[in-house]
């Protein structure tokens, strides 16, 4: 993207126009797949994945009860000492488990984090989650938010699919059941975690909680507290993402914006640091199968309007934006160098 390195240099536009330009979006009918309440839905989500690519969606199914439990046992998690977390620290070969020194765009994020999957062996990494033992219902309470998280993307999916004039299943075999969606927590304090370590090589200090990206897969399900940070980048302005009580934000991603030929967008966002209060919030990374190769779809490409991208490996896609995340290993993947140039 032109000018992107000085994207953090734009200005912050106010909240206010934020709220009237993203929508929020009640889902309530799209379990049920039909009806008027569910086609409605399906426009709505069209039209802010085309304009923002975010909303947020409310009556979207997951209870209460559980958002609560999560919140908790995320934030019990973070407040263990060092020494706890780091004894789950990811590496390079196995990224599931903790992490505080992670980059985006080769620029360390001033975050904590930890990143769990499907059970099993992962199809891509070929490892397993790495659970803490500081609670026996850590666990538990996160693989029930895991499903339900999957639930909603699916439903999700299919109104992505119906927005573009495609049966709502159109897609649903890259994703089901074998996704490579995974869920991290983030934990972004007011103190810098690797402050006074001398024992851990790392770039400049980190002056955002998360430098500005795209997310890589199809679709993001974000649970935010209410501290805010969140920001999304459109028409060369930074607009906060207010938290909306019951909420859950979406926005689309990579993947989602080659399959619809750059009618969906995937939005460039980031999170600011924290100065005052230390703020939490829980993505829920939605991703194709790992043997997905992902290319614009037919119905979206026309004589008049050919295909914007060459077709992606997504598992080598994945890998290698996994691989700078956790160090600098050279310039991070972006779905711009697939992108077929015009003649």
């Amino acid at each position: 993207m032109s000018g992107e390195a000085d994207l953090d240099k734009h200005r912050t536009d106010s909240s206010d126009r934020l709220a009237e330009s993203v929508p929020v979006i009640d889902i309530a009918g799209l379990a049920g797949g039909a009806g008027v309440s569910a086609d409605r839905a399906v426009r709505e989500i069209a039209d802010a994945a085309r304009q923002w690519g975010f909303f947020q969606v409310v009556n979207h199914g997951i209870p209460d009860t559980l958002i609560d439990a999560v919140w908790k046992q995320t934030k019990s998690f973070f407040s263990l000492s060092m020494d706890s977390k780091e004894a789950i620290l990811r590496t390079r070969e196995n990224p599931w488990g903790y992490y505080n020194n992670e980059l985006t765009k080769n620029q360390r994020d001033k975050k904590e984090v930890f990143d769990y999957t499907s059970e099993g062996s992962d199809s891509i990494y070929h490892a397993s989650n790495r659970w803490p033992d500081f609670d026996s219902q850590f666990r538990t309470v996160m693989e029930e938010y895991r499903d339900a998280c999957v639930r909603l993307s699916l439903h999700l999916l299919e109104a992505f699919s119906c927005g573009l004039g495609l049966p709502a299943d159109f897609l649903n075999a890259q994703f089901d059941p074998l996704h490579t969606g995974f869920i991290r927590l983030n934990y972004y304090p007011v103190k810098d975690p690797l402050q006074f370590r001398s024992d851990i090589v790392h770039m400049d200090d980190a002056g955002l909680g998360v430098h500005h990206h795209t997310d890589a897969g199809a679709l993001t399900v974000l649970l935010q507290d209410e501290v805010g940070g969140l920001q999304v980048h459109k028409d060369g302005n930074w607009h906060d993402v207010p938290s909306v009580k019951g909420a859950l934000v979406i926005n689309t991603g990579d993947m989602m914006q080659v399959w619809s030929n750059d009618v969906y967008r995937a939005a460039i966002h980031r999170v600011l640091a924290m100065d005052a209060r230390d703020r939490y919030s829980i993505p829920f990374f939605y991703n194709p199968a790992a043997g997905t190769v992902v290319s614009p779809l037919p119905a979206v490409v026309t004589e008049q309007n050919p295909a914007h991208y060459r077709s992606i490996n997504w598992s080598e896609y994945r890998g290698s934006r996994t691989d700078g995340d956790y160090a600098d290993y050279g310039a991070e993947v972006q779905i711009s160098q697939f992108q077929i140039q015009e003649k």
